[in-house]
C-alpha cells in the first residue's frame, strides 16, 4: 500500500513540478479564460474526492442540491478503490471511478485507465473537493471539462486550471464549504442534512448471522466502539486506556448490554490488544469483531446499536446518515468543522491551546508527533456520564452541537457574489454626555447611540 507520507511527498514536489508544467500550457491554449454560458446547461458532471470516507459522506448534501438544481444530471465520482463500497451505498452517484493505490505502478496505471474513460464522457464540470492535493488539480486538467471547479488556497499553489475557483474558508464546517462548490454553479440550498445510506436486506441478515456466530443472543442491547482512525493522523486516537476504562464502566452499570469493537482488517492487531487488555472476565461482553463485518454489514450493525463511541473517523460520519447516537472525541481536528449535525450526537472536545492543529498548511500532520495531550485530557469518566445519559434515553445536549441556522443566502455570501448599489454612508454617531456628578465632576464615560445605514444588497 502507498502510504499517506509518501503521497505528500510526491504530492508536494512532483506535484508543484507538474502543476507549473501544465499551467503553462493551459494559459497558452487560454482555456481558463473561456467565459462560461449563462444559464449553464449541465448534463455530466464528474466529482473528485480521494481521501477520507468521512469527508465523501460530508459531501453528499453537495451533490443532492446539483441534483435538484439540475434534474436530468449524471453525477459520477473519482475516488481511491478503498472508498468503492462507501460510495456504492451512498445513493448519489451514477458511476464510480477508482484508483488503486496498493503501489506507484498501480496509481499511474488505474489512473490512466480511468481517464481515458473519463475524456471518452465528455464531462460538463469536474468539482474537485480536495483541499490541497495538487495532482488533484492535475487530474482536473487532463479530464478535460468544459468547467472546473475547486478549492483557492493562495498558500498552496496548485495550477490555473479552475475555471470557478472557490474561496476556502478554514473556520466553516465541511458540508458548508463543499456546498460553496455547488452555489458556484448556480446552486442555491438550504438543505445541509446527511444523505442517508443505504442498507439492504442482504446485509441486514449477514450481520444478523454474523452477531449470531459470534454468541450475541437475540434481543442483547449493542454498544459499537471505534478505537481507530485511520493511517490519516494518529494522533485523533483517544489513548486505549481511556477506551479500556470507559467499557469496563459501561458494563459494570448495564449488565445487559454487549460491546463490540468494530474495524476495518487492517486495525485488527490495534483491536486486539485494547479487547485483551478489558481482563478475562469482560472477554465474553466485548467481542473483538474487527474485520468480521463487511462495510455494508457494518451499516446494519449500526443502525440497530443504541450507541456508537468513536473517535473522529469514518464510522462517526456513518452513524450519523443511519441516525444512530454517538459519542465521539476530537482533539487535533475541531468539531466545529468536521463534527457531527445531528441531535443525537455528543461530542467530546477540551480546545486545548495547541487544538486544533491539523489543516491544509501542514497537509494533516499533527506538530505533537504522537503525544496527543488534546485527547488525553479528555476522562473517561466524564465520557461514561454523558454516555449514561445516553443509554438511559435521558435528554442530553452538547456543547459542539454543529446547527447551520443562518440563512443560506447569507452562509453562502462571500465577497465575490454579492455588491452594493452604492458604498454605504458613514455611521451618524452622536455623543452625548452624561449629567454632572456630585462635587461639579464630570463623569469620564458616554452614552453612545449608533443608527447604521441600511445596506441594500443585490445579487451579481
Amino acid at each position: 500500500m502507498l502510504g499517506f507520507s509518501k503521497m505528500r511527498l510526491m504530492d508536494r514536489h512532483l506535484g508543484s513540478l507538474l502543476c507549473g508544467f501544465f499551467s503553462l500550457l493551459n494559459r497558452l491554449e487560454r482555456r481558463s479564460q473561456q467565459p462560461p454560458e449563462q444559464p449553464l446547461q449541465l448534463q455530466r458532471i464528474l466529482v473528485m474526492k480521494y481521501f477520507g470516507m468521512g469527508s465523501l459522506i460530508l459531501a453528499s448534501p453537495m451533490v443532492r442540491a446539483l441534483r435538484q438544481r439540475y434534474p436530468n444530471v449524471r453525477v459520477d465520482l473519482l475516488t481511491i478503490e478503498q472508498n468503492r463500497v462507501v460510495s456504492e451505498i451512498l445513493p448519489i452517484f451514477d458511476c464510480i471511478y477508482t484508483v488503486d493505490t496498493r503501489s506507484l505502478s498501480s496509481v499511474l496505471g488505474s489512473m490512466l485507465r480511468a481517464l481515458r474513460r473519463i475524456r471518452r464522457q465528455k464531462y460538463d464540470v469536474v468539482i474537485d473537493v480536495e483541499f490541497f492535493s495538487r495532482l488533484s488539480g492535475l487530474v482536473s486538467y487532463f479530464a478535460r471539462p468544459r468547467y472546473t471547479v475547486g478549492f483557492y488556497l493562495p498558500e498552496i499553489w496548485r495550477g490555473n486550471f479552475l475555471t470557478h475557483p472557490v474561496h476556502f474558508n478554514y473556520y466553516r464546517h465541511a458540508i458548508v464549504t463543499f456546498m460553496a462548490l455547488a452555489k458556484s454553479l448556480g446552486v442555491e440550498c438550504a438543505d445541509y442534512s446527511l444523505e442517508p445510506i443505504v442498507v439492504s436486506d442482504d446485509a441486514e441478515k449477514s450481520a444478523r448471522a454474523g452477531l449470531q456466530a459470534m454468541g450475541v443472543l437475540s434481543g442483547r442491547r449493542i454498544v459499537c466502539v471505534n478505537v481507530n482512525t485511520g493511517p490519516l493522523s494518529p494522533e485523533r486516537r483517544w489513548p486505549e486506556e481511556n477506551f479500556v476504562k470507559l467499557m469496563q464502566l459501561i458494563l459494570s452499570k448495564f449488565p445487559e448490554i454487549t460491546i463490540l469493537l468494530i474495524g476495518a482488517p487492517s486495525d485488527l492487531p490495534l483491536v486486539t490488544k485494547i479487547h485483551a487488555l478489558v481482563g478475562s472476565e469482560n472477554q465474553n461482553r466485548v467481542l473483538n469483531a474487527a474485520g468480521k463485518f463487511s462495510l455494508p454489514e457494518l451499516c446494519a450493525l449500526l443502525r440497530t446499536s443504541e450507541l456508537l463511541i468513536t473517535n473522529d473517523s469514518g464510522p462517526l460520519h456513518l452513524a450519523e446518515a443511519l441516525a444512530t447516537p454517538a459519542v465521539s472525541f476530537f482533539g487535533p481536528e475541531t468539531p466545529l468543522l468536521y463534527g457531527p449535525t445531528g441531535d443525537n450526537q455528543v461530542v467530546f472536545y477540551k480546545g486545548i491551546y495547541c487544538s486544533p492543529c491539523l489543516n491544509v498548511h501542514n497537509q494533516k500532520q499533527a506538530p505533537c508527533k504522537g503525544n496527543n495531550i488534546c485527547m488525553k485530557l479528555i476522562g473517561p469518566e466524564e465520557v461514561f456520564a454523558s454516555t449514561t445519559m445516553v443509554l438511559q434515553r435521558l435528554p442530553f445536549s452538547s456543547p459542539y452541537r454543529i446547527s447551520f441556522d443562518d440563512p443560506a443566502n447569507q452562509l453562502l455570501t462571500d465577497y465575490r457574489s454579492l455588491k452594493f448599489v452604492s458604498p454605504p454612508e458613514p455611521q451618524v454617531i452622536p455623543v452625548t454626555p452624561l449629567p454632572r456628578q456630585a462635587g461639579g465632576q464630570t463623569c469620564s464615560q458616554y452614552r453612545v447611540t449608533v443608527r447604521k445605514k441600511k445596506e441594500v444588497p443585490t445579487a451579481d
